[in-house]
Formats: structure tokens, sequence, C-alpha cells
């Protein structure tokens, strides 16, 4: 499923040369067991030695909607993998930074962050996934 509400354009260039694309990506919700539904968020982290790496986890559109709420998908660095309008994209499936400017407003992803209470602490299971990207809420 894509989550229409956030929209981020990207070019696309294409090896080979000819003409540059420019389309409309989106979140999009995995397929595979564990993390069925779920959005897929991306984190660089420096390892030890220097080497930097990239650690993702899967959270739900509420627990997507509570983060951005919170600023943490800003905070750390957070960019959320995408997918163009139809499921097709060449090679790898880009990840891209949500800025306010790229969610609907009114939609029901920018109601889901308007409702999110700030205040309270976040669920177990989110400082859970957050703790494979190296976050501690």
């Amino acid at each position: 499923m894509l989550l229409t509400d956030i929209a981020v354009e990207h070019t696309m260039t294409p090896l080979k040369g000819g003409p540059r694309v420019t389309v409309a990506l989106h979140p999009f919700t995995n397929t595979q067991r564990d993390s069925l539904g779920k959005f897929e968020i991306v984190r660089g982290v420096s390892e030890p030695g220097g080497k930097e790496v990239r650690r993702s986890t899967f959270v739900s559109f509420q627990q997507l909607a509570e983060l951005y709420a919170k600023g943490v998908l800003d905070e750390f660095g957070f960019s959320v993998r995408m997918c163009a309008a139809g499921g097709k994209y060449p090679a790898t499936t880009p990840i891209k930074k949500v800025l306010p400017s790229n969610i609907q407003p009114r939609s029901q992803f920018d109601l889901a962050v308007q409702v999110v209470d700030v205040s309270k602490p976040a669920s177990r299971e989110l400082r859970t996934a957050l703790l494979r990207t190296s976050v501690k809420l």
C-alpha cells in the first residue's frame, strides 16, 4: 500500500543517457512477514572505525505519525523508503527525507500527526524498533 498523503519528487537519470524523468515517490508498506504493512525508516550510523552504515527498522502508520510529530525523524536524520506510484522503480527503491511541505494538508497522515500527544513517552514497541537504528527515546 502506498501512503499517498506524503509525496516527494525524485528525478531519475538513466544510466545510458536519455531524458531525465521526474516522478512522485510515496512511502510504501512492506509485504514481508514480520514487517507486513509497516513502513521502513533508514538512518546512517557511524560504527567503530569510522565506517558509515545504514540501519533500518519498520514502523506502523501510527508510529510513523508519532515519530514525525515528536521531531524524531528530523532530529536523528531518518529517511523513509519510497516507491513510485504503480510500484515500479528501476533497481532499488530510494530513501528520502520527509519535510512538512511533502505532507498533504488535512490528509489522514496529517490528522494522525496532529492528534499525537507529544508529552507521552513512546511505546515500548516503538522504542524497541528504534534501538535497531541506535536511537534511544
